[in-house]
């Protein structure tokens, strides 16, 4: 059975008994800066990702020290209002590189934005991340790579990983399952309304449309059908209190049934960007990613 945290986490003045709760200390790269390393320092490259003819805008966090290092892929949502940079710079001060592009058709990068067009965007972003090369060039392992995503690109690191046996691991924070978004009518619709104000980074697709393109894809894209394919990685589940919350839950039980080898389900009593949880959020995924190290 896998390791399931239930994450009651409260910042701020919150006292019992004149104790303060504290759930957890953040790890050390959360909260405190590295050794400079003179000769390879930290370090931000503005880079691009070659997609289908479009070169998509990216940031690519570098890690001081030689390394090798690996690589978190780090995928925000739709339209990515929340893009985790705080997360990356926790990842970094722990040893990783950390990449983060925009997906075709969003923010600025040319093309049009679909589901598929997504999924297409993260597996050429593997690509860059393997080519010998850009090991070279940013002292990477191209072994050793973790995709972490949230919301959207929660389903799009789960749809990766399942589908590339070569992924290290991967982490799904409050992830939209896009194969159910069209099962129950009233959240449908409710999901629908937040969607058609959230995309004006988006070119070329509105939200009717998406959710037709969903529909189209129906059990391809529902992820608990991914859990055969996952249960011999590494996988941690971050779930908050959000409409997403019910099917990470469907996700993780299928997820044990298979037999998950190294399941982490963390559950965090918080909005569906981890608005007043950053520092939680960060300690999570840091923590699981020292884990993989061992």
């Amino acid at each position: 059975m896998g390791n399931r945290v239930i994450v009651l986490i409260l910042l701020g003045l919150a006292w019992i008994g004149g104790q303060p709760l504290w759930a957890q200390t953040p790890p050390t790269a959360v909260v405190t800066d590295p050794a400079i390393d003179a000769k390879l320092p930290a370090a931000l490259a503005g880079i691009t990702v070659p997609s289908h003819g479009v070169e998509m805008d990216a940031i690519l966090y570098l890690a001081s020290g030689e390394g090798p290092h690996g690589t978190v892929l780090l995928l925000h949502g739709l339209p990515g209002y929340e893009s985790n940079f705080d997360l990356a710079q926790s990842i970094r001060r722990a040893g990783w590189n950390v990449l983060i592009f925009h997906y075709r058709g969003t923010w600025g990068t040319a093309g049009t934005f679909s589901m598929s067009s997504a999924i297409e965007d993260t597996a050429e972003a593997v690509r860059f991340v393997r080519d010998p090369a850009n090991a070279v060039k940013y002292r990477s392992d191209p072994k050793r790579l973790v995709i972490v995503g949230h919301s959207l690109g929660g389903f799009l690191a789960g749809y990766e990983a399942s589908h590339d046996a070569d992924i290290t691991a991967v982490a799904m924070i409050a992830a939209v399952n896009m194969g159910r978004v069209n099962t129950d009518a009233k959240e449908r619709e409710n999901r629908l309304k937040r969607w058609e104000t959230q995309l004006h980074p988006v070119r070329g697709a509105s939200a009717p449309e998406l959710f037709a393109e969903a529909e189209r894809h129906g059990k391809e894209w529902d992820y608990v059908q991914w859990a055969q394919g996952l249960r011999m990685s590494p996988v941690l589940l971050v779930e908050a209190d959000d409409q997403n919350h019910a099917d990470m839950e469907a996700f993780a039980e299928v997820l044990r049934q298979k037999g998950a080898v190294a399941l982490k389900q963390v559950a965090v009593a918080t909005d569906h960007s981890f608005s007043d949880h950053r520092i939680a959020l960060q300690g999570i995924v840091v923590e699981w990613l020292e884990t993989l190290k061992k």
